[in-house]
C-alpha cells in the first residue's frame, strides 16, 4: 500500500488518482486458485482466497461428510429390493443321565444304552420380499431427497463462507487503506514541521506552530498503530476462515490491492432478473423445495402399511447325528409363499398419514417463507448496493472539493492570512474525508458481494460446467 502515499515535497495528495491506479481485483470475475496452497501465494486477491477457504474450511469438510452420509441412506435402502440369504449351523454334544439311560436300556429289553449323544445340524435360507406397498420405493425416494439436501446446505455452506471470506478480505483492505491515508497524513504534517523549525530559525515562525504539528504527527501515527491492529484483526479471522488452525497468515503474504471503481463502470440492476436468478441459484431456496418432495414421499411411505404384504420364503435344512459326514439324504427343504394384510390397528395407519400430510403441509408453508425471504434479502441487497454506489460518487466529488480547500488554506496559512487553527481544521477533514471515500469503496465491493451472495451467483464459478454472470457494480 505504499503507492498510497505521498512523501516529501509537494501540497497535496490527489487521492482521486492514486485510488483509480489500484491494481483491478476480481471487477467481473473471480479467480481460481486450482488447489493452490495459501504457503505458495504471495498476493493474495480475493478469488484465490475463497477457492482455498473451500478447500480446507472444516466446517465446509464436514458438510461433505454429511452428503457421504446420505449417499449411504440411499444403499441402504436399495439394499432392500434383494433377497436376503441367510446360512447357519449347529453342533451339540449331550450325555444322557444314569437313571435315564437305565431305564431307556429297560424298556428295551435290556439293551445299552449309549449314554453321549452329537447332534449337527446345516441350515440355509432365503426370503425376498416382493411387494411392500410401495414402501421401499417411498423409502428410497425419501433417502434420495435426503442426500439432495445435504448437498444444498453443503452449497449453501459454501454460499455463506465465500461471503465470510469477501467480508474478512475487504476489512484488511479498508484497514490498508487507512493506514496509507494516516501515513500520508504523517508525512504532511512532518514537512510542515521541517517548514516551522526553518521559519522559527530565521526569526519569522514560533515554537507553538512546530509542537502544533508535532502533535499532528503523533496523532497520525496513532492512526496508524489502529488501522494495523485492525488489519492483523481482520487477516486473522481470514486465516481462521482458510483453514489455519494457527490462525495467522504466511510470513511474506500481501493482499492484491483493490482498484477505484468509477462510476462510469456501474451496471443497471434489475430487480427482476436478480429474483429470477436467486430462484434458480439459491442453494437454501432449492433444499426447502427438496425438502418438500421428501415430505411427499414421506406420505407414500406411511400409505404403504394399508397394502398387504407378499413375500417367498425357501429353506434347506439338514440333520445329522453322531457325526458330521452329511449326504444328499440328510437334507430335506420348505418354501413359502407368504401373504399378510392387516385388518385393523386401532387406527394407527390412519393417525400416521395425517401427520405425515400436516408435515407436507408444513415444509409447504416454510418453503412460502422462505420465497419471501429470499426476494426480501435480494431487494435489501439492491438497495444497499445502491446506496453504496451513491456514497461512493460523492464522496470522491467531497475529496476533491476538501483537497481544493486545504491548499488555499496552505497558501494562506504560509501568507499569514490564516490561522494554524484553521489549517488543522481543513487537514483533519481532508482525512475524515479521504476515510469516508476508502470506506465508501470498500462498502461498494462488500455490498456487490453481498448481492452475489443474495441472488447465489456468488457459486457460479464453483459449479460444474458454471460460469461467472456479469458483475454489478
Amino acid at each position: 500500500m505504499n503507492s498510497l502515499t505521498k512523501s516529501g515535497e509537494g501540497k497535496s495528495v490527489n487521492w482521486n488518482k492514486i485510488f483509480f491506479f489500484m491494481v483491478m481485483t476480481s471487477l467481473f470475475c473471480v479467480p481460481v486458485a486450482g488447489g493452490k496452497s495459501l504457503d505458495e501465494v504471495r498476493l493474495l486477491d480475493l478469488g484465490t482466497a475463497q477457492q482455498i477457504a473451500l478447500q480446507d474450511n472444516p466446517s465446509l469438510a464436514a458438510a461433505a461428510e454429511r452428503v457421504v452420509q446420505a449417499q449411504q441412506r440411499i444403499e441402504q435402502v436399495s439394499a432392500l429390493y434383494w433377497p436376503s440369504i441367510d446360512a447357519g449351523g449347529t453342533a451339540s454334544s449331550s450325555r444322557m443321565s444314569a437313571n435315564y439311560a437305565a431305564l431307556q436300556s429297560l424298556l428295551s429289553g435290556g439293551v445299552d444304552i449309549d449314554r453321549n449323544s452329537e447332534r449337527y445340524k446345516l441350515n440355509l435360507g432365503a426370503s425376498w420380499l416382493l411387494f411392500d406397498g410401495f414402501a421401499r420405493k417411498f423409502s428410497k425416494l425419501t433417502a434420495e431427497y435426503g442426500q439432495q439436501e445435504s448437498e444444498q446446505a453443503r452449497r449453501d455452506g459454501m454460499r455463506l463462507l465465500l461471503q465470510s471470506v469477501a467480508e474478512s478480505y475487504y476489512a484488511a483492505q479498508l484497514a490498508l487503506y487507512n493506514k496509507a491515508i494516516a501515513e500520508a497524513d504523517f508525512s504532511f504534517n512532518a514537512n510542515q514541521e521541517k517548514e516551522a523549525r526553518v521559519s522559527m530559525a530565521a526569526g519569522a515562525g514560533s515554537l507553538s506552530a512546530v509542537l502544533n504539528f508535532q502533535v499532528q504527527m503523533n496523532n497520525a501515527s496513532t492512526d496508524i498503530l489502529l488501522a494495523e491492529r485492525d488489519y492483523d484483526l481482520a487477516l486473522s479471522g481470514l486465516a481462521v476462515l482458510l483453514g489455519r488452525e494457527s490462525g495467522v497468515m504466511p510470513d511474506g503474504l500481501e493482499l492484491l490491492p483493490v482498484e477505484m471503481v468509477e462510476e462510469g463502470a456501474f451496471v443497471e440492476l434489475s430487480a427482476d432478473e436478480l429474483l429470477r436468478a436467486a430462484r434458480l441459484y439459491r442453494p437454501d431456496l432449492r433444499r426447502q423445495e427438496i425438502s418438500l418432495q421428501r415430505a411427499e414421499s414421506t406420505v407414500g411411505v406411511t400409505r404403504a402399511r394399508l397394502y398387504p404384504q407378499l413375500s417367498v420364503n425357501g429353506y434347506v435344512d439338514g440333520n445329522r447325528i453322531d457325526d458330521m459326514g452329511f449326504e444328499g439324504d440328510d437334507f430335506g427343504s420348505t418354501l413359502l409363499v407368504n401373504l399378510s394384510y392387516n385388518l385393523f390397528r386401532g387406527g394407527g395407519d390412519q393417525a400416521r398419514i395425517a401427520e405425515a400430510k400436516a408435515f407436507r403441509r408444513e415444509v409447504a408453508r416454510a418453503l412460502d417463507q422462505q420465497k419471501n425471504r429470499v426476494v426480501s434479502e435480494v431487494r435489501q441487497a439492491i438497495t444497499r448496493l445502491e446506496q453504496a454506489r451513491a456514497q461512493l460518487k460523492l464522496q470522491r466529488a467531497s475529496v476533491k472539493l476538501v483537497e481544493q480547500s486545504r491548499d488555499l488554506v496552505e497558501d494562506g496559512y504560509k501568507a499569514g492570512q490564516e490561522s494554524l487553527a484553521r489549517f488543522n481544521e481543513v487537514q483533519r477533514d481532508l482525512v475524515r474525508t479521504q476515510s469516508r471515500l476508502a470506506l465508501s469503496l470498500i462498502g461498494l465491493y462488500i455490498n456487490r458481494h453481498s448481492l452475489k451472495t443474495a441472488t447465489g451467483e456468488s457459486l457460479l464459478p464453483y459449479a460444474d460446467g458454471g460460469s461467472m454472470a456479469s458483475g454489478t457494480n
